[in-house]
C-alpha cells in the first residue's frame, strides 16, 4: 500500500508528526516496533501494585501552542508541576533562588525562540541552487552564544549564591554525563533534561495514550510490533520502508524518529549513502549517563525537606561531580553519581496500591560500557545501593521501607528504546552538535530537519529541534513534509 508519508517510531515525536501529517490530509502511517506506542513515554508495573514510568519521570516543556493544537488537555493530559530542591549528602536543602529562577526564564525564552526558528526554516522549502549560487550566510541562532560559555562560568556570573548554582547545574544535567567546565556546557541550559515541566497524572503513558488517541482520530494509521529494517529508494530519493516480515510499505516521505546512527547506520547499506554523510553518521557522538532505579516501599518515608512532590537533586559538590565524571569516563561506577530522588506516588497516589509509595532514582554519570565486563546483576546491586543512599539523603530511614527495586541500566534503554549507548538526548549536547549542525553540516543544504537523503526527515531527539522539546521535533518535521509536497518537490 502507498501512503504520503510514513512515521518510524511511535514515541511522543512520532505520534506527534502523524497527528499534523494526518490533518494535512496526508495518508499517514506510524510503523512501532514494540507492542505498544509510547516509546519511553510509558507507564509500567515494576512490582505488583507498584508503577513507574522506567526511562525517565519528566520530558522538556511541551510549548503551549502545541499543548493547546495537539488537544492533550481536552484528552486529560495535566501536568503536576514538580518543584526542584538541592540536597547535600549532610541532608541540607536549598531552593532556586531570584537569580537563579531568572536565568532559567532567560533560558527558556532563547529555547522557545530557538524552535520558532526551527519551524521557520522547516515550513520554506529549500531553494534551488545553480552552479554558480553561493549559500548566504547562516544567521545565529538564539542561545547560541552560549556555545562558548562553559555552564559553571554561567553560573558564577549570573547565581549569586553558589549552592543555588549547583541547583541550576544539577537540574540542566540530570541523567547526564556532561563537564560543566567545559566550552559549550551552557547549551545544557537550553536543551535540558527536564525543565520543570511536571509529570502527567497517569504518568508518562497517559500523554502516550492522548497522542495515539489525537493521531488516530485525525485519519493516522499505527502498527505496533513491526519493525523498519531498511530505507527503499527509487533513483536517489527515498520510496519507501521494508520491515523485518518482509513487507514493503511504500512513501513519498519517511519521518524517523529515531537517533542518527540508528537511522543512517542501521537502515541503509554501507554503499547508499554519500560518503560524507556516512562519515558523519559515524562521527556523531552519543552522550548518556543516565540510570533508573524505581523502588516499592512499603510505606511512604519520613518528612523530607520540602514538600514531597518535590524533585530532590543530591550532590556533594564540585568535587564529587568531577569524581563521579572521571569514574564515568573510565567505565566504572561512581561511588556517588549525581542523583533525583522523586516520590511520584506523592503526585499520583495511583502510582502504589495504598498505604504504600512508589519512589524514582535517576542516576548520572553512569557509563554504557563496563571496563571490566558486562552489566551483571552484581552491578546493577551496586546501582541499587548507590541510589538508595541517594534517597537516603533525602528521606532518611527510606532504604527499610524497601520492598521491591528494579534497576534501568544504560544497555536496557538502548534496548527498550532503540537509543544509540542509552542516550536519551539523542547525542552529545555541544557546539559542533547542537542548532544547524544537528546532525548535518553541509553548507547549502538542505535546513534541518531534512537530510542530504531526498525524502528523509529527521525528527526525534537527534535532529535539530529534538532536544528544545517534548514533541517538537515531530511537528517541525511534519512542517517540512506538508511544505515540500506543497511545493511538488516530494513526487
Amino acid at each position: 500500500m502507498r501512503y504520503d508519508a510514513c512515521v518510524i517510531g511511535a514515541g511522543a515525536d512520532g505520534l506527534t508528526a502523524a497527528v499534523a501529517l494526518a490533518r494535512a490530509g496526508l495518508k499517514t502511517i506510524v510503523i512501532e516496533r514494540n507492542s505498544q506506542v509510547g516509546g519511553r513515554c510509558s507507564t509500567r508495573e515494576f512490582h505488583p501494585g507498584f508503577r513507574a514510568s522506567p526511562f525517565c519521570d519528566e520530558l522538556p516543556s511541551i510549548p503551549p501552542p502545541l499543548y493547546w493544537s495537539l488537544g492533550l488537555a481536552q484528552r486529560g493530559v495535566l501536568f503536576v508541576p514538580a518543584p526542584a530542591m538541592l540536597v547535600d549528602r549532610d541532608g541540607i536543602a536549598i531552593r532556586l533562588s531570584g537569580d537563579a529562577r531568572r536565568l532559567l526564564a532567560e533560558a527558556a525564552q532563547l529555547r522557545q525562540a530557538a524552535l520558532a526558528r526551527a519551524a521557520a526554516e522547516a515550513a520554506k522549502p529549500p531553494a534551488r541552487r545553480s552552479f554558480f549560487s553561493r549559500p548566504a550566510p547562516a544567521r545565529p541562532w538564539p542561545g547560541e552564544a552560549w556555545s562558548e560559555r562553559a555552564l559553571s562560568d554561567l553560573l558564577g556570573e549570573r547565581v549569586a549564591d553558589s549552592r543555588a548554582a549547583a541547583l541550576v547545574s544539577a537540574v540542566a544535567l540530570c541523567g547526564r554525563a556532561a563537564d560543566s567546565s567545559l566550552a559549550g556546557s551552557a547549551l545544557n541550559l537550553l536543551a535540558p533534561a527536564m525543565d520543570g515541566s511536571g509529570v502527567p497524572m497517569g504518568g508518562l503513558a497517559a500523554l502516550a495514550a492522548a497522542l495515539e488517541g489525537a493521531a488516530r482520530g485525525a485519519g493516522a494509521e499505527i502498527s505496533c510490533g513491526l519493525e523498519v529494517t531498511d530505507m527503499r529508494r527509487n533513483g536517489g530519493r527515498i520510496a519507501g520502508v521494508g520491515l523485518a516480515d518482509g513487507t514493503q510499505i511504500e512513501a513519498r516521505a519517511v519521518v524517523s524518529t529515531l537517533d542518527m546512527k540508528r537511522t543512517f547506520l542501521s537502515l541503509f547499506q554501507w554503499n547508499e549513502l554519500a560518503p560524507a554523510v556516512a562519515k558523519q553518521a559515524a562521527g556523531f557522538r552519543m552522550g548518556g549517563g543516565t540510570a533508573r532505579v524505581l523502588i516499592a516501599l512499603q510505606s511512604p518515608p519520613a518528612q523530607a525537606p520540602g514538600p514531597e512532590r518535590f524533585v530532590y537533586f543530591v550532590s556533594g559538590g564540585q568535587a564529587e561531580s568531577s569524581a563521579a565524571l572521571s569514574a564515568c569516563q573510565a567505565g566504572t561506577i561512581p561511588e556517588a553519581p549525581p542523583a533525583a530522588v522523586r516520590l511520584v506516588s506523592a503526585g499520583d497516589p495511583r502510582l502504589a496500591p495504598i498505604g504504600a509509595a512508589t519512589l524514582t532514582v535517576t542516576l548520572g554519570c553512569i557509563p554504557f560500557r563496563l571496563f571490566d565486563g558486562a552489566w551483571t546483576k552484581e552491578k546493577r546491586d551496586v546501582l541499587q545501593a548507590r541510589a538508595l543512599v541517594a534517597a537516603d539523603a533525602v528521606m532518611p530511614g527510606v532504604g527499610t521501607r524497601v520492598l521491591a527495586a528494579q534497576v534501568i541500566a544504560p544497555p536496557d534503554f538502548e534496548d527498550a528504546l532503540g537509543r544509540s549507548e542509552g542516550d536519551l538526548a539523542g547525542g552529545d549536547i555541544t557546539p559542533d552538535q547542537m542548532f544547524a549542525m544537528r546532525p548535518f553540516v553541509e553548507p547549502g543544504g538542505p535546513p534541518p530537519p531534512r537530510t542530504p537523503v531526498d525524502g528523509l526527515y529527521l525528527a526525534g531527539p537527534s535532529s535539530a529541534a529534538g532536544p528544545l522539546g517534548a514533541c517538537v521535533s515531530g511537528a517541525v518535521a511534519a512542517t517540512a513534509v506538508i511544505a515540500d509536497i506543497g511545493a511538488g518537490r516530494l513526487k
